[in-house]
């Protein structure tokens, strides 16, 4: 028998699909996250090719991957406001034909002043395209159901970050580079169609009826500043006076955002929540995490592509399995928690991710690709644990009504953290590089050895970055966190940040 559906539903295509209305809206909602996930990691491969073809250097190219994780971070707060107002469905499938206008402009781009700005516009959408998805999957997965909309959206959780850089290879090598981003439109067109017909309207009745522009001009300008200047001194020295006026300007911004933040009624991230413990403890743990894993996928892939000499396809090959690690141990850190506690997943987790960076700093252009193979899916067991906890500790003891605003915080910071960590390793790589008397290209012996030391230095510092939540990791305390997680309430949908950043 067919079941009766309320008239909130979507009649003709709940019986069409025999699928109660939250399954659609999950539906409609992978739609995007694929989308948004797999464009974390399609680039990366492509990175050499970009600059080959272009005739632009690594730390210009880098851009596309940190202007678009900076475009995130910069409108996932202002996410919340404009669905409150004018509606989840409205402003999801805006977000998602942002998102697909942008990639058809960047396959269309002629330079990569070009490609950079159509990044950002595609970031534009997958910036608002998450959270507002999350937040319609949350309302229509309360409570105890949030682990089975977990569950639904880990399929593409897991298969974006890993088919990511194998597409991108497969395109980039046999078709083209450009076509890393045609490929969201199909995607992207079904998604917004089938939006179109089955989501239903939503607003919130007591929505805030402005958003504090003051604050996310000073902010984005803030971040982009201090990216710009970080990003630079590989190639200027931190002493030049571009690099240094740029990072001055960055923190002066970033400093008046907090002001503005913790004095407006209204703030486009509610600051006041870092003055708790646990949640600011976590987000501190987190961020250098981000931008360790960020700033590592990066620097493997030109380290593949133009020290070892393969294809993109290979390449892509190589690093796709990097999320199975954590795609194993993920459920598993889920049943441990309430038995083990926080601080020892946390201590743990990060040691061992630390720990499993180590032997990266022996590989060189020799070193049988298996190995690699096997050092990359042993990197992301570990970050499962720690990630966990970190989010437990992060979201439970906050109260319902604060869900929304932490949950933007975070996504916002972690985002910020990824393209900071990409720009400050690939820095890093450039600079050493040049300091062990390497050139421009890998032509002769001692440029290559300069190469793979300068890759060395490079996977040291994502090694560095993990010693900063370790520490933080070792002040706390067990029992004050059971303590303020007696009163938790059910954390946001959050497996996604899990899967990708382990990726």
């Amino acid at each position: 028998m067919a079941p009766r559906w309320p008239d909130r539903y979507n009649v003709r295509v709940s019986r069409l699909t025999h699928l109660p209305y939250k399954y659609l809206v999950a539906i409609v909602f992978i739609f995007g996250l694929f989308m948004d996930l797999m464009d974390t990691t399609v680039v990366n491969v492509a990175i050499p090719t970009l600059s080959r073809e272009f005739h632009a250097s690594t730390s210009a190219v880098e851009w596309t991957v940190t202007g678009y994780l900076l475009s995130l971070a910069v409108f996932i707060p202002a996410a919340g406001f404009f669905s409150d107002r004018f509606g989840t469905k409205r402003i999801f499938l805006i977000a998602m034909a942002i998102f697909v206008a942008g990639s058809a402009a960047c396959g269309l781009a002629q330079s990569i002043p070009q490609l950079v700005a159509f990044r950002f516009v595609q970031g534009i959408g997958g910036g608002m395209m998450t959270p507002v998805g999350t937040a319609m999957l949350s309302r229509e997965f309360p409570g105890a159901e949030r682990a089975k909309a977990s569950a639904i959206i880990a399929v593409p959780v897991v298969l974006a970050p890993t088919l990511g850089p194998v597409i991108g290879g497969y395109l980039t090598e046999y078709v083209s580079w450009r076509w890393i981003f045609y490929i969201n439109l199909p995607v992207g067109v079904a998604g917004i169609l089938f939006g179109l017909s089955v989501l239903e309207e939503h607003k919130e009745a007591y929505a805030q009826n402005r958003i504090d522009v003051l604050g996310l001009v000073t902010g984005s300008a803030g971040a982009a500043a201090t990216l710009y200047a970080i990003s630079q001194a590989g190639a200027e020295g931190w002493g030049s006076t571009s690099v240094v006026g740029f990072g001055l300007a960055g923190v002066a911004l970033l400093a008046a955002f907090t002001l503005i933040e913790l004095r407006v009624r209204y703030p486009v991230l509610d600051l006041r929540l870092l003055k708790r413990w646990f949640f600011a403890s976590s987000n501190l743990m987190m961020m250098p995490a981000f931008g360790a894993f960020g700033g590592f996928i990066l620097v493997l892939t030109l380290f593949l592509q133009e020290l070892r000499g393969y294809s993109p396809l290979q390449a892509g090959l190589i690093q796709g399995p990097s999320a199975i690690g954590t795609a194993i141990s993920l459920p598993l850190a889920s049943r441990i928690y309430a038995s083990v506690g926080p601080r020892r997943m946390l201590l743990g987790g990060f040691a061992l991710a630390a720990l499993s960076l180590l032997p990266f700093l022996a590989i060189d252009a020799d070193t049988p690709v298996w190995i690699i193979v096997v050092l990359l899916v042993m990197r992301g067991l570990p970050f499962a644990f720690a990630v966990v906890a970190a989010q437990t500790l992060m979201f439970g003891p906050i109260e319902s009504e604060k869900q929304g605003p932490a949950s933007s915080i975070y996504s916002t910071l972690r985002q910020i953290a990824a393209s900071f960590g990409v720009a400050l390793i690939i820095t890093i790589l450039i600079d050493r590089t040049k300091s062990h008397g390497g050139g421009a290209g890998v032509t002769t012996a001692a440029a290559q050895h300069a190469a793979v030391l300068g890759y060395h230095d490079a996977f040291f510092a994502c090694f560095a970055l993990f010693l900063i939540p370790l520490a933080v990791a070792y002040f706390i305390d067990d029992r004050k966190a059971a303590e303020a997680l007696s009163r938790r309430t059910p954390p946001p949908i959050e497996a996604a940040e899990v899967v990708a950043g382990g990726g």
